[in-house]
């Protein structure tokens, strides 16, 4: 039989290890997974998705089941301009466009500014199914130092003098898979580079809403916003499944942007938009929200608490103001990639932290991130307790 041909984006991406530990999971519900980083499922609410789109129906009939304009369906786009002044950025309808979750918008900035063998600079660690989206479009990743507050001006300005680079890629607010929030001085050095640079920054910022203590800054993109690609979505407030991003860009961009779309997927569904519409202008998509964070802070004050009673001295690990994620870095002898088939056949998962580094340095070996948003409160501690041991045998 022929082998079929595939393109040289196919052959950039293959499974990884992240794909692996979801494939070992779908066998094991009874593992306590602080591996997912998904919303909890019990923070789904069918209710209120059934009663948007009645809502949603009732107020604009057949139109929500028809194809609509590529750029957005016009009632989300007035309320994302809503949810995007609360977080400093100020946009005119010409800057915005509703994408198909925020990775779909990623998918479409890449397409419009990503030629093979351009050079992307990240955070260490970051997002690894943005590494992948890039390495998809040819491009050459490169890990930029960071810290506790984020990527490090000074060696973002090393790494841009350096490389030609097509963007940065960061996320500022509760980062996946740290947790980590940049402060707003940082944000405003970062955005005086790139724009003294003449460099852009895209701004994956789809957990700001998940904020359960602490003043929420001011978005990147309120600093640079000719310079920012700013992403965000509504996937961990209202429903992944409903598939809605949100995006601001330079016009000039949007157009490209606009243009490739109409051949990826023609529009993000109408019918979805409409319901994420009804969510962000109501009372009770208000009040969905409150629980929600309500939720997810209860659980995030219940994984701190099991950490630090369990975990051995020796690990530290980085506490949050919001998001999904705990990280947690061991001494420099511990090994998380070695402990993880271990701690699956004791009833407990994790994601190693070395996955999330662009390089595949094995000196970050000694990470961990524990999501805690899917997992149910009641079993938060007996994990920890399971997987605590485990470390202080290995460390």
């Amino acid at each position: 039989m022929a082998l079929v041909k595939r393109s040289s984006a196919a052959a950039a991406v293959t499974s990884g290890p992240i794909d692996d530990i979801f494939a070992a999971l779908a066998q094991r519900p009874d593992v306590v997974s602080f591996a997912v980083g998904a919303p909890d499922p019990a923070l789904l609410s069918t209710e209120l998705v059934s009663s948007l789109s009645l809502d949603a129906i009732r107020k604009y009939g057949s139109t929500v089941l028809q194809y609509g304009m590529t750029q957005g369906f016009a009632p989300l786009l007035d309320e994302a301009r809503n949810l995007l002044r609360n977080r400093h950025i100020r946009c005119s309808l010409d800057s915005m466009h509703i994408s198909t979750g925020g990775s779909g918008a990623l998918h479409n900035v890449c397409s419009a500014l990503l030629d093979p063998h351009d050079v992307v600079l990240v955070e260490t660690p970051t997002y690894g199914p943005a590494v992948k989206e890039f390495g998809s479009h040819g491009a050459t990743v490169v890990g930029v130092p960071s810290d506790d507050f984020g990527i490090v001006p000074e060696a973002l300005e090393e790494a841009l003098a350096r490389y030609d680079v097509a963007f940065v890629y960061v996320l500022p607010t509760f980062q996946n898979p740290t947790g980590r929030t940049m402060p707003t001085e940082r944000r405003e050095q970062i955005a005086e580079i790139v724009v003294r640079r003449g460099t852009s920054i895209v701004e994956d910022d789809v957990y700001s809403d998940l904020r359960y203590r602490g003043v929420s800054p001011p978005a990147l993109c309120s600093f640079a916003p000719d310079n920012t690609i700013y992403i965000t979505s509504l996937s961990k407030t209202l429903a992944p499944a409903i598939r809605v991003g949100i995006t601001v860009m330079p016009p000039d961009l949007l157009h490209s942007v606009l243009a490739l779309k109409q051949g990826i997927d023609m529009q993000t569904s109408t019918y979805c938009q409409a319901i994420a519409a009804e969510f962000l202008g109501s009372a009770a998509g208000a009040a969905h929200l409150a629980h929600v964070i309500d939720a997810y802070s209860a659980k995030l004050d219940t994984l701190v608490d099991a950490v630090e009673r369990h975990f051995p001295q020796g690990f530290r690990w980085l506490e949050p103001e919001g998001g999904m994620f705990l990280w947690v870095e061991g001494p420099r002898g511990f090994d998380a990639d070695a402990l993880l088939g271990t701690a699956l056949r004791e009833g407990v998962a994790f994601l190693p932290g070395s996955v999330f580094y662009a390089d595949g340095d094995a000196d970050h070996r000694n990470t961990m991130r524990l999501s805690f948003a899917n997992v149910p409160r009641a079993d938060i501690d007996r994990g920890i307790a399971v997987l605590a041991a485990l470390c202080e045998d290995t460390a």
